[in-house]
């Protein structure tokens, strides 16, 4: 089986090759073969996305083939809101048509796909410890705030256009809020920054993502 994911630095976190990704799939299914590529890139936004899935693309060393040729079973598709974010108000419709390129790529190039969409863990809205901040982000309280006020609106946005395009998505940001509810805060699955994924968030997104394709339509037999 042939999974490639696409994201930015978020679903980057999840390492080349996805170690937790693997080993979550195969405790699921033992002696399944899994061929995993993980070609998310920081900084991503959704157009870039969208660019990679048409062409051949070189990131280092490492070479991402389009859809045509790369001929995935299961596509993993993170949202990238946090990127987009940054072009706040005046973006948003901007955010979901280029989404419904995405979608219209993905069935046209590689019908034999599944695609996956997931909306990652939320940023926290407490500025990150002194050090995190002067090294990701030199972010006064009120530009950290700024920052986190519209990669939530932007995740909304996200929510919104999957459910109105149908499409299947992993929601880690519910799962997350939902621990929270159980007395697990935020900061139980992200790192000093506020922002990405630690060890444990890290394992808890390979455990949700691994969970759906694992529930793929006999695909997994």
């Amino acid at each position: 089986m042939r999974i490639l994911l696409y994201g930015d630095s978020m679903t980057e976190y999840l390492h080349q090759p996805p170690r937790m990704l693997t080993d979550a799939l195969q405790a699921l299914h033992p002696g399944q073969v899994y061929e995993i590529f993980n070609w998310a890139i920081g900084g991503t936004r959704a157009e870039l996305v969208l660019y990679r899935l048409l062409y051949e693309f070189w990131h280092g060393r490492q070479r991402m083939l389009p859809l045509t040729q790369s001929q995935p079973d299961i596509l993993v598709i993170e949202a990238c809101a946090f990127n987009n974010a940054n072009d706040q108000q005046d973006g948003i419709a901007n955010f979901k048509h280029i989404w419904d390129q995405i979608l219209t790529v993905c069935r046209e190039q590689a019908p034999q796909a599944r695609l996956i969409t997931y909306l990652t863990i939320s940023s926290s809205p407490t500025v990150p410890e002194e050090r995190a901040n002067r090294l990701f982000f030199h972010a006064l309280p009120e530009v950290f705030a700024l920052r986190h006020k519209w990669r939530e609106i932007y995740q909304d946005a996200f929510e919104q256009w999957v459910a109105q395009a149908g499409v299947e998505c992993v929601n880690m940001r519910n799962e997350v809020q939902r621990q929270e509810t159980l007395g697990v805060p935020r900061q139980h699955w992200i790192s000093a920054d506020g922002v990405h994924p630690n060890a444990a968030g890290v394992e808890l997104i390979s455990q949700k993502l691994a969970a759906a394709i694992a529930g793929s339509e006999g695909i997994m037999s």
